[in-house]
Order: structure tokens, then sequence, then C-alpha cells
């Protein structure tokens, strides 16, 4: 079997489902008999046996710019040469791409796995309805800057996007680029067409999650974007007020980070509707899978291009019907499903409320028959038996 080098600025359980999935691959690889080595910048990482983790403060930075600058610096370390001379796969599974022309020139195989947008767009997210164009893109690198991160500097950052084309010209000399949903290869095949014939979709693994079946006795919705702009925060409390303001009987909970502005919206929603908002911040993967299990839904109003979101198919794996936008690959995740029926508009509160009624409406009874149909669902469509004989042809094996 092959050596295999993984490069990656974040690793889990820094970060979020990208890196999740780029720790089950590195799972899977070591049962395949990969010898593998992990070059990464969470000081911290989860590991496992069968692999070599090492850290380099170089990678430990989250500014896209300064990253790309350090993988200069880091493609001169002798230590990191000999690394790359000794392995005979690169596997860069988040934003490492100035590496792989040094890893070309060197003869190795090249692998690059994509769970955003970031070949195609400054700030890797995709707004629903995308343009055909880099100048509708372009607005849109502005307006994320400023709704997501209410930055008017970070926005006028924002205009150097063109950076961004060095991206595509690092791809270029990938061997594979893995995306992970249908509808995010078409984007990046439409939107930079010279990566198209490198493009190989392949679902990520299935994470390991608990299914009880037991809902908590109070009907409750759980929310898990915090106060993201492009989560859809704002669709998310216009659409939980709808539904109280119609008499539904309902406790919301929220998980994330929020602005002090919006806690102090929370605050005032609370005492409007006599405490139907909990807001329980950033929360272990483990404690927010098993919130999933035990909710009534899973609000998901996220307004951007979400490739395969690992949150819609955990709560399904949960038994937990997602309300979620039709929108990226949801649609792929919730086809032929109850939760199928159960999308809705992006953007769109008063559907998302009509959403939650429906679910409201149903018997624990149900919502168990559901939840084990949804579950059984997830584990066909996304078989990792299947996903890891994809990946070891991806690899060489």
């Amino acid at each position: 079997m092959s050596n295999i080098l993984t490069i990656s600025e974040q690793w889990w359980p820094e970060g979020s489902g990208g890196i999740l999935a780029s720790h089950l691959i590195a799972r899977i690889l070591r049962d395949a008999g990969f010898k593998l080595t992990v070059i990464h910048g969470t000081k911290k990482p989860e590991m496992f046996k069968g692999a070599n983790y090492i850290y380099t403060k170089l990678l430990s930075v989250r500014n896209k710019h300064r990253l790309w600058t350090n993988c200069f610096v880091l493609a001169r370390q002798s230590w990191f040469l000999k690394a790359l001379r000794n392995c005979d796969v690169v596997y860069i599974s988040r934003y490492c791409y100035p590496l792989i022309p040094l890893a070309k020139r060197l003869g190795k195989i090249v692998v690059v796995h994509v769970h955003d947008y970031q070949p195609v767009s400054y700030n890797a997210v995709i707004f629903n309805c995308v343009g055909e164009d880099y100048f509708s893109l372009n607005t849109d690198f502005i307006r994320f800057e400023v709704l997501e991160h209410g930055s008017v500097l970070r926005a006028l950052g924002a205009l150097s996007a063109p950076v961004n084309i060095l991206c595509r010209m690092w791809l270029r000399e990938a061997d594979t680029i893995v995306c992970v949903s249908r509808r995010q290869a078409n984007i990046i095949s439409n939107l930079a067409p010279e990566l198209a014939h490198r493009v190989k979709v392949i679902y990520n693994p299935l994470p390991s999650v608990p299914f009880t079946g037991a809902k908590l006795e109070y009907p409750t919705f759980v929310y898990s974007g915090g106060g993201s702009y492009v989560k859809g925060f704002q669709v998310f409390i216009s659409g939980a007020v709808e539904v109280l303001k119609r008499g539904n009987d309902v406790n919301f909970l929220l998980m994330g980070s929020l602005r002090a502005g919006q806690e102090e919206a929370l605050k005032r929603l609370n005492n409007a509707f006599r405490g139907k908002f909990r807001f329980l911040g950033l929360l272990p993967h483990r404690e927010a899978l098993s919130l999933y299990s035990k909710s009534h839904a899973l609000l998901f109003p996220s307004i951007c291009e979400e490739p395969l979101p690992y949150t819609v198919i955990e709560s399904m794996l949960a038994g937990t019907i997602p309300i979620a936008s039709r929108i990226g690959g949801i649609p792929e995740i919730v086809k032929e499903t109850y939760a199928e029926k159960m999308m809705f508009t992006p953007g769109n509160s008063n559907e998302m409320a009509d959403r939650m009624g429906e679910v409201l409406s149903l018997s624990k009874d149900q919502l168990m028959d559901i939840g084990c149909k949804l579950r059984d669902v997830v584990l066909r469509r996304f078989n990792n038996e299947i996903i890891k004989r994809q990946l070891l042809r991806v690899f060489g094996a």
C-alpha cells in the first residue's frame, strides 16, 4: 500500500463537517493498510493509532492570505520536504493549495478534497441562486462580509477577491478534485470549467450517530447555526416567531455562537413569548448529536449552497426530521423521504413555519416511524462500504 501525506491547517475536533469528513476518511485509509502522516495546525487533534501526526505553527493561522504565504515557507522546511519525498500520494483536505505544484514537481499524486467553494469563491461560500459570472459573485463577497461578520473593513478586503484565481491555477495541477455532492460539482465545474475533467463526486463517510427514538416530552425544535447570516439565523427567528404567533406551544433550542446584539434580541423574544428560546452556546459534537436525537425536528434554514451538510445527515441518522432549505446537496440527501416534503424555499420563513406546523401535528408513533425510515434511507444512500471503495480507487489501491 502507498504512503499518504495529508496536509490540513485544521484537524478534528477543530473545525466543522469537512474536517470531520477528513478525519473519518483518514481512518478508512488507515484500516485499508495505507501508511498515514498528517501535517496539521491544530494543537490538540483527535488522533488514532496507525497514523503519524505532525503539528506545525505555520498551518495554525486562519487567515487565508497568511496561510498561503506560510505554505511557501513550509515548502522550504527540510523536515517537510523529507515527508513529501517519502510519500506516494499528497492529500490536501482543506486550503493548502500552494503546495500542489511542489508535490507535482516531485512526481506525487495529488488528491484535493473540496468541502466548500473555495476554488470559485473568495469567501468559500456561494449564495442561493448563484449568478452565471464572477461579477455577481464579487457582489456576494461584499454582502457576505457585511452581513455575516458585520464588518465593512472585511468587505473592503473582499475587493482582493481576484486573488482567488490563484486557487484555480494551483488546482489545475491536481490529479483529482473530490467534491461531496453532484450540486457542488456542477457549480464548481460551471464556474471553473478548466477543473471539470478533474472533478469526481464521492459522498462523505457517515459518522457514528446514536439512535434512541426517544423524544423530549415537550415539542422541541433544534437549530444549530448560531447567529450566522448564511446559516439562516434571520430566517430561523422569523419562522419561529410565526409558529408561536399561530398559537403553537413549542420550545426552540439554539446552538452555536451569537453576537451581543443577537443575544439581546433573543432576550426580548423570551420576554415576549415566555422563555420559548433557549440558547445553549457551542456544544461538543456528541452533545449536539444527542440533542438532534431528542428533538422533534432539526431546523436548517441555510441561504447558501451547502455542499452536503453533515447536520442534515446526522439528524436523519438520529431519527429526527430535518426541516431544511431546498438548496445545495440537501435534495440529494432527503430524496424520496418524508424530509423531502419538509424542504422549503430558501429564505421563506412562512414556508418554514408551515413545515414546522406539519411536524407538530404528528403523533409520537408517527415521529418514531418516520425517524426509523429516515435513518434506514441514509444508511443505504451513503453506504460506507461503497464510499470506501470509491476512495480507495482515488488513492490508488
